[in-house]
């Protein structure tokens, strides 16, 4: 018995012809299974094309994203600060900080108040129970002591002998007394520590003959020594000579000044040059990343507009990476997106400011004379010397140029130009969905040849039933003109006995 993978047909042989009934079947098959095959074919195409229309879909996206990013004025074109002496105090600057050049002297850094006890007994540890280190076996005492700020409220700490250190440590935490709290092992120091910089009482009490009070002095913590905090206090001058004003009682040991973050890292003696300017290197170093990331995105869609089918391999060694090769090349919905592209960059702009186009600044095709391959195919190349140029007379309006976003005048920079026609193109429902989307044109295109397809199977199972129905008839007579022959022959021989 042969079976059909298409229509699941059992089949037997001629047995009273002895013709190959199977055989010559599935020879009429292939004949009426040619529409079947024809639209499988189209099927295959048409889901090969969705999936590539879905990794350009993909590549357009990471482009998106790296737009989103890039077009940031303070990654297009930054600032730098430079401090004259990092281990006094580092700078960094946004992108709307003012150039300028100014001096800082740190007189004083903001520090929290700090309880340092000694503790009593070397043998505690972290983990170590409140119960062993009072030498208490009742786990039903509470031990209780207070802590408070002068000013403030006193907040109570309970504990149990079961606790340990880390309890401790956690339970002054949550106490909402504005301090934390660390245990030194390898010192044998109790840590109280205000949550505040500046100079803040801090003080821990118990009652007398209490457990919490015996508690606090094997933690050292009544007869520790206290650090009153400071406020930071910072003098800023023109010259670095003549203070012009003084920053005082900063709660941390970090200011602004001018745009500009200073981290304060030890006092100093003398005055620390903090010099700001436009980071030129890190906006070329960006504007090549645009460059490069324009000139993947435009090179894997002309590749795949100009990718050759394969040609050379057998059917049955084709791979669906085999089969996805060339199957958009010249496909009018993908030029489409691929000249769209290219005149974006290669194109003016209608924005505010000195700068048009990139050709302004140094970017374009770099094609010379007749030679035209680069802008064929959509490529930019950056003259690096005409773009510092630009960025050193004009930053501002070489950001315009890539960035302006004013929706009012409909005046759009090409960064964001082509940011947003990348959005429109692969948005839900957008250009690239309607194409190859669930409900686009290549998703309604494979539902109807579905539909067809079964309707064809359907045809064919009929005219499979229809073949052996014919052929099973013609056996059944066979067989009856053979059982005829033979009733003859031997009524023939019985007469000649």
């Amino acid at each position: 018995m042969a079976y059909n993978p298409y229509l699941g047909s059992f089949q037997m042989p001629g047995i009273a012809s002895g013709f190959d009934t199977a055989s010559v079947v599935s020879k009429l098959m292939e004949v009426e299974m040619q529409p079947l095959n024809r639209a499988q074919e189209k099927f295959d195409t048409l889901n090969y094309q969705q999936k590539v229309w879905m990794q350009v879909d993909k590549k357009l996206e990471e482009f998106y994203d790296f737009l989103i990013e890039f077009k940031l004025q303070g990654n297009l074109i930054p600032k730098k600060a430079v401090s004259s002496d990092e281990k006094v105090l580092t700078a960094s600057s946004s992108a709307d900080a003012d150039n300028a050049t100014f001096y800082l002297k740190v007189n004083s850094l903001a520090s929290p108040t700090v309880v340092v006890g000694e503790v009593t007994d070397s043998t505690i540890q972290k983990k170590s129970t409140i119960g062993s280190i009072l030498g208490i076996e009742d786990d039903t005492q509470e031990i209780k002591f207070s802590i408070s700020k002068e000013g403030g409220s006193s907040k109570e700490i309970t504990l149990s002998s079961t606790d340990t250190i880390n309890d401790l440590i956690a339970k002054i935490k949550g106490s909402e007394a504005d301090v934390s709290a660390k245990f030194d092992e390898a010192n044998g120091k109790f840590f109280i520590i205000s949550d505040k910089n500046g100079p803040e009482n801090i003080s821990v009490s118990a009652e007398e003959g209490s457990l919490g009070k015996e508690l606090l002095e094997k933690l050292g913590l009544l007869s520790g020594v206290t650090t009153t905090g400071s406020y930071a206090e910072v003098e800023l001058s023109f010259d670095g000579i003549n203070p012009s004003t003084t920053y005082e009682q900063l709660n941390e040991n970090t200011i602004n000044i001018f745009g500009t973050t200073i981290e304060l890292k030890s006092l100093s003696d003398e005055f620390v040059k903090i010099s700001v300017e436009q980071d030129i290197d890190k906006s070329v170093d960006t504007v090549k990343q645009f460059v490069d990331k324009y000139n993947e995105t435009i090179t894997y869609v002309y590749d795949l507009l100009h990718e050759s089918k394969v040609t050379d391999k057998a059917a049955e060694d084709m791979t669906e990476e085999d089969y996805m090769k060339g199957i958009l090349a010249r496909d009018r919905n993908l030029e489409n997106i691929f000249y769209k592209l290219r005149n974006m960059v290669y194109s003016s702009t209608n924005v505010d400011g000195e700068f048009k186009s990139l050709l302004s600044i140094g970017i374009g095709s770099g094609d010379t004379g007749r030679n035209y391959e680069s802008t064929m195919k959509g490529l930019i190349k950056l003259d690096e010397d005409k773009l510092r140029e630009a960025l050193n007379n004009n930053p501002e309006d070489v950001w315009k140029l890539f960035a302006t976003n004013d929706k009012t005048n409909e005046k759009y920079g090409v960064a964001q130009k082509i940011q947003n026609y990348v959005y429109d193109v692969t948005k839900f429902n957008g250009y690239i969905d309607r194409i190859a989307g669930t409900n686009g044109t290549i998703g309604n295109q494979m539902r109807s040849l579905a539909k067809e397809m079964t309707n064809l199977l359907d045809k064919l199972q009929k005219k499979e039933a229809y073949y052996y129905a014919r052929f099973t008839a013609m056996e059944q007579a066979v067989q009856k003109l053979s059982m005829q022959g033979a009733y003859i022959q031997n009524a023939f021989s019985k007469q000649n006995q």
